[in-house]
């Protein structure tokens, strides 16, 4: 076996290869078979493994930056619960989110969307189960399921029709209606066909009335699906019944200018008019020592009245002239 020698300005690398294959060519020479491929590969493996460790230089040994995973905020505060309306009529549920990024707010309705948006608030009158799923983008949240109800409408009817009445001045007067069907019910009074003012109860109350208060009085019923109208009721107002206090001093003599003392005067008669030239009618007599008289159950107007005396010998007077009175 020859020795042979090599060159020093080889690399570590060229020469570790340069040795195996110079030793392999000796293992051939010395009948080594098929030993000589598999020396080959083993230096090939070592040739490329010696290359890789010098020249790979990747990124300075740094890792890749990794991206960090975006975040948000989204939480239910407060969220709809179930409701139930009449027929004809509507509600709002309402879901309360705190969030940082635009949402979208999707409603639905026995699992099928309707409405999509940014708005927290739904509207709904069609009864069923209802959802919303709010979502960020990055997080999203869903609300517990809620139910409308919605009950049939029940036809607007009036059970009680007020009442006609009749009353004298200064009394309080009631009317009322009673009322059924469903929803909520409204009420508004009316007076002779103008509604009245502040009078949206099922009772109205009139305070002392008036003549000016007689006439007729009724009431719409409504439901906000439809109105009923209730009969008219008559209100009769009779004036205030007055009295008039009638004095006088007694009279000193008689028609002929004769003395008349008061021992003599046994009675008065006492007559009105309601007018001053018209005629006079007796309503009542007192005793002769009585000098007022009271005359009651008057209306309002003017009256007239006079006196005639009769003396303890049953002879009458001519009437006196007439004083007049008025009652308000």
């Amino acid at each position: 076996m020859s020795a042979f020698t090599f060159s020093n300005n080889l690399s570590g690398s060229k020469v570790l290869a340069s040795l195996l294959m110079a030793l392999t060519l000796v293992l051939a020479g010395c009948g080594a078979g098929s030993d000589t491929s598999q020396t080959n590969a083993q230096a090939s493996n070592d040739v490329e493994g010696g290359n890789n460790d010098e020249t790979e230089t990747g990124n300075g040994g740094q890792d890749d930056p990794v991206d960090e995973p975006e975040t948000s905020i989204l939480n239910l505060i407060s969220q709809p619960g179930d409701a139930s309306i009449a027929e004809g009529e509507s509600h709002t549920f309402v879901v309360m989110v705190e969030h940082e990024n635009p949402i979208t707010v999707t409603w639905s309705r026995n699992g099928q969307i309707v409405q999509s948006s940014s708005s927290t608030s739904l509207t709904a009158s069609t009864a069923g189960k209802y959802l919303c799923y709010i979502s960020d983008g990055v997080s999203s949240a869903q609300c517990r399921s809620f139910t409308l109800t919605v009950t049939a409408s029940q036809s607007l009817s009036i059970n009680s029709q007020p009442s006609n009445q009749m009353v004298n001045e200064g009394v309080d007067v009631t009317l009322s209606v009673a009322a059924s069907g469903s929803g909520s019910l409204s009420y508004q009074w009316y007076f002779d066909g103008s509604a009245i003012s502040g009078a949206t109860a099922a009772t109205l109350l009139l305070d002392a009335v008036t003549v000016a208060d007689a006439g007729e009085y009724y009431v719409v019923v409504s439901n906000g699906s439809g109105s009923a109208t209730s009969n008219a009721a008559t209100l009769s107002v009779s004036a205030s019944l007055g009295q008039a206090l009638i004095t006088w001093n007694p009279p000193q003599s008689r028609e002929d200018n004769s003395r008349l003392a008061a021992s003599e005067i046994q009675s008065y008669e006492i007559y009105y008019s309601d007018s001053a030239t018209g005629t006079m009618y007796f309503i009542d007599s007192v005793d002769g020592d009585n000098l007022d008289y009271t005359a009651t159950g008057l209306a309002q107007g003017t009256y007239y009245f006079s006196l005639a005396t009769v003396d303890t010998y049953g002879l009458k007077s001519a009437l006196s002239s007439p004083v007049s009175v008025t009652i308000n």
